[in-house]
């Protein structure tokens, strides 16, 4: 992303436009094949069966609209898949939303009947023009009543809109005054109507560096991109929220930032597969991305290894007892007297048993009735080794290392810490941020040329994550495993 004039759309903003796997392993990007190394394409948006996007490129092979200075001017485009996977041609949107300035980026409301748009605004005399936010409604086949958002200013810069999946909280970036220098982050909630005046989002997203970009996620996750970094280029970040304020923000791992800008990010409810831009291959171009972390459905909770047994032998059944008694001896140190025994070991393994007959006067062994190795069975399943309880800030070890599969060759160990962590391997450590529940998930997948076949197991085991001691300093920033 090049610096540009602040008449651009875009800019009106300081900055230059263990072992095994980690997160960002499990992704693949591809260019998306409508992009080119002429234009930008940048900042998409779901909308209906596609995406909508911010370009400079020209309308047809005649007609080229640019500013003052002779650049193309940014204007929204759509485009989608046809059936066959292919993209299609992108189109402008709407001719409503055209204007004699750089229009873009947009977001929508859920239902896609309003949308917010960024817009530049008219400097006068020998004020430079700034950047704001605009909202029209679709009514009748197009975009109409196109409103400024009220708190756009000529003395500042609003921009890049991003509507709550409830239509009740506008995101955005701005240089009003009293932020923390450069382009901070914003909200507004609609109420009874009306916007109300926006708020900082705080010192725990904002930085003295921009802030730019935000998208919120449906599932409460505000995704953002920030120069904040040494070397002065955007990188994607996201932040959740915590007792009504908004924690640190983690760093996304690659591939989804570069050494070049990364912005834009946009997602699916499960975060499974999305979009993001980026000027790693010189213009500013849009990005797919999917996950290939294997899927796990239908995860049911361990179960308990058996360790509880009764312990009978049929043959003592005519041993006279009169002088004489039975004696279990299970092998851990235990002993048990009478034909049966019901006994719990502490743990699996192997255990000698035998059945002795006393002497009950002498207390010697007259007899042994019975003697073999007894292995406790084992319960089919990936097993989860990990504590019950940790602390939050504290890393702790998670290991796979007790599964037994018969007849499964298996290929990797999975993780899901239910944090946005996603790791593969048989033993890995994590430290968990936050305290609360969490839910981890453990995936087996075999081999594919096993003669058994390939298969997919899963289970799952909560752990508490308790507050942190005091003294312990919870690590912030770039998160090596997950978004």
């Amino acid at each position: 992303m090049k610096m540009r004039p602040l008449t651009f759309i875009l800019i009106a903003i300081s900055f230059s436009s263990f072992s095994g796997a980690q997160q960002g392993d499990f992704y693949e990007i591809t260019r998306l094949p409508f992009t080119t190394d002429e234009f930008d394409e940048f900042a998409p948006a779901y909308y209906g069966e596609g995406i909508v996007f911010t370009t400079n490129r020209r309308m047809n092979f005649i007609i080229s609209r640019t500013t003052d200075e002779g650049e193309n001017l940014f204007n929204i485009y759509y485009t989608s898949k046809r059936e066959s996977g292919r993209w299609q041609n992108p189109v402008i949107l709407d001719r409503n939303l055209r204007s004699n300035w750089h229009d873009g980026p947009v977001s929508f409301s859920q239902d896609g009947s309003r949308i917010y748009f960024t817009r530049n605004i008219p400097g006068t005399g020998s004020q430079p023009s700034r950047l704001g936010i605009f909202i029209a409604d679709y009514s009748g086949g197009s975009w109409t009543n196109i409103r400024p958002f009220p708190y756009n200013s000529n003395n500042y810069n609003v921009a890049h809109p991003s509507i709550s999946s409830d239509g009740a909280t506008l995101y955005f970036t701005s240089d009003m005054p009293g932020g923390y220098g450069g382009m901070d982050l914003y909200s507004s909630r609609l109420q009874a109507q009306s916007w109300s005046p926006p708020e900082n989002m705080g010192s725990g997203i904002n930085t003295e560096h921009d802030e730019v970009f935000p998208w919120i996620h449906q599932g409460g996750r505000i995704y953002f991109s920030s120069n904040r970094t040494p070397g002065g280029t955007l990188d994607l970040y996201y932040a959740l929220m915590r007792d009504n304020e908004w924690q640190s923000p983690v760093r996304m791992p690659e591939p989804f930032n570069s050494e070049y800008d990364d912005f834009a990010f946009i997602a699916d409810r499960e975060l499974s597969e999305g979009y993001f831009s980026s000027n790693r291959e010189g213009t500013d171009n849009i990005y797919s991305f999917i996950s290939t972390f294997p899927l796990f459905t239908g995860c049911e909770t361990m179960r308990e290894e058996q360790l509880c047994f009764v312990f009978y032998e049929q043959r003592a059944e005519r041993i006279d007892t009169t002088t004489l008694y039975l004696e279990w001896d299970m092998g851990d140190g235990t002993r048990i007297r009478g034909l049966e025994a019901e006994h719990c070991f502490e743990e699996l393994g192997t255990y000698t048993v035998r059945l002795d007959v006393i002497d009950m006067i002498t207390g010697e062994m007259q007899a042994n009735v019975a003697y073999y190795n007894f292995t406790t069975p084992r319960v089919e399943q990936p097993v989860i080794n990990a504590p019950d309880t940790v602390y939050a800030g504290r890393q702790f070890s998670l290991d796979a290392t007790d599964t037994y599969l018969r007849n499964f060759d298996i290929e990797d160990f999975y993780w899901d810490l239910g944090d946005g962590t996603k790791v593969s391997g048989e033993v890995i450590n994590h430290t968990y941020r936050f305290s609360g529940t969490y839910e981890i998930i453990l995936g087996v997948t075999s081999d594919p040329d096993s003669p058994y076949g390939y298969r997919r197991l899963c289970v799952y085991k909560e752990i508490e994550v308790l507050e942190p001691i005091q003294g312990d300093v919870v690590e912030e920033g770039q998160n090596r495993h997950g978004f």
